[in-house]
């Protein structure tokens, strides 16, 4: 009789890792969460909020040992690097206190940008389908202030009602719209078209209701760095319907656009409906989209029933966004731009200080005027921290440029790493015509894009310690 010896169990692995969801990206979400719906954390309240929930997923990272991409790695450095040079500076003036947010916003981004580079697909998921949605929200927002003209969702701007949305500043909500755009571009599943045009439908909607001019350019270079490839242009093609049912719930928000013109909720509805009744019949879903153009029939015949006797003429606001939202002449902002190169041409190297540049002026109306943005950000933190922060900044930036395009060489995910350069593209477009960096929550839902469309970190999933004999 033959007796074998059973073999004896494999060691149990003492540490192991996986690339999967974990409480890192629970934290980044809401932390981007809390910025996107809290006035773009502007405020140091919300602010100190989302560094704390950034901070905690810093320490979550550091437990869980994720590898990083050495590009992002470097970017995060540098904007350390430049966190370190401004506060330096302003205890050069004796000013700390004006240097602290430009240097906590640097240490959140290089904190958050090797975290999210860290994720496994499922946490990288999950912060995508929390920026999308977020997007969404956005848009949403705008959408539904200037449909009601409730402020500050919505508020007028040369004369004009314009989406201010939950960050309650048009161009910074246009910029979060694009990123979001871009991002759902790339990422949501091509086996889902009615997903994929609902989502880009009610982002354009939404951007579109911002009448955002630099949001606008933003996206059209964002998309054109898209259509260099291949897959990037059929994804583009496939959303034509997607116009179609953005041009009819926007023509209907017209009569109530102009300043001073009364609110037509139902007809603002109508349109909505409509265009949902238009990219229904694109998906051939014919009864679900007679049933909902019908819907639509009945809200604008409940708009005529109900709504104001003397409602705006729809040439107004088709006058007024002619004048000023389809030109590029913005004299305000070439005079802030002339003031903030004098002060610039005083400390070229280091820069007036921190929070320190107080533009105050004659303008060219002779009105008095008092800004603190120029609305060109590479000049402002130029003038600000001077060439030594201006390159710090932009050598962060720099380098995910540069592991977007490795990755792209690489194809390794060709289509994503191309979503990663469109969105800096598009970020660093509008950054020369807003004031975007100064609101936390848009460097932030950048950063977290780009390190969740960049490919991961080669990681081994289970790492197993031999027993000591």
């Amino acid at each position: 009789m033959i007796v074998t010896a059973p073999r004896p169990a494999a060691p149990t692995p003492l540490v192991r890792r996986t690339g999967g969801w974990d409480g890192r990206a629970t934290l980044l979400g809401t932390a981007l969460g809390v910025a996107v719906l809290a006035q773009g954390a502007f405020y140091a309240g919300p602010f100190t909020v989302v560094a704390a929930l950034v901070a905690g997923a810093g320490v979550l990272a550091v437990v869980h040992r994720a590898p990083v991409p050495r590009p992002l790695s470097i970017a995060a450095a540098c904007w350390a690097g430049f966190a370190l040079w401004v506060l330096v500076r302003g205890l050069l003036d004796d000013a700390v206190a004006y240097a602290v947010p430009a240097a906590a916003l640097a240490l959140l981004l290089a904190v958050a940008l090797p975290v999210a580079a860290g994720l496994g697909g499922e946490g990288r998921r999950l912060l995508q389908t929390v920026a999308l949605a977020l997007a969404v929200v956005v848009a949403a927002s705008g959408w539904v202030g200037t449909a009601l003209h409730l402020s500050p969702l919505s508020m007028p701007s040369s004369g004009l009602w314009r989406a201010a949305a939950t960050i309650t500043y048009a161009n910074a909500a246009g910029a979060a719209l694009v990123t979001g755009l871009l991002l759902a571009l790339v990422t949501l599943p091509a086996a889902r078209p009615l997903l994929r045009r609902a989502v880009v439908a009610a982002l354009v909607l939404g951007l579109a209701v911002t009448m955002s001019r630099g949001a606008v350019l933003a996206l059209a270079v964002g998309t054109a760095v898209l259509l260099a490839t291949a897959a990037g242009r059929r994804r583009v093609r496939g959303l034509l319907p997607v116009v179609p049912g953005v041009a009819v719930p926007c023509a209907a928000l017209l009569p109530s656009l102009p300043d001073g013109a009364e609110a037509r909720p139902l007809l603002a509805l109508a349109g909505l409906v409509a265009g949902a009744a238009v990219l229904l019949a694109a998906d051939r879903r014919r009864r679900a989209a007679a049933g909902t153009a019908l819907g639509a029939v009945l809200l604008g015949l409940a708009d005529l029933v109900t709504g104001p006797l003397t409602g705006a003429d729809p040439a107004v606001a088709v006058d007024a966004i002619a004048e000023t939202r389809l030109t590029g002449a913005s004299a305000d902002r070439v005079d802030l731009v002339r003031e903030t190169l004098a002060h610039f041409a005083t400390a070229p190297v280091t820069g007036v200080g921190p929070g320190m540049l107080d533009l105050t002026y004659v303008d060219h109306g002779g009105r008095l005027v008092h800004a603190w943005f120029t609305h060109l950000e590479y000049l402002q933190v130029a003038a600000e921290t001077g060439l030594v922060g201006l390159a710090l900044a932009l050598a962060g930036a720099a380098a995910l440029v540069a592991a977007a395009l490795r990755a792209r060489r690489a194809r390794r995910l060709p289509l994503r790493a191309a979503g990663a350069l469109a969105v800096l593209a598009a970020f660093a477009t509008q950054s020369a015509l807003d004031f975007l960096w100064h609101v936390p929550a848009l460097p932030l839902l950048v950063c977290l894009a780009v390190a969740t469309l960049l490919p991961a970190p080669a990681r081994t999933d289970t790492v197993t310690k031999e027993p000591v004999r």
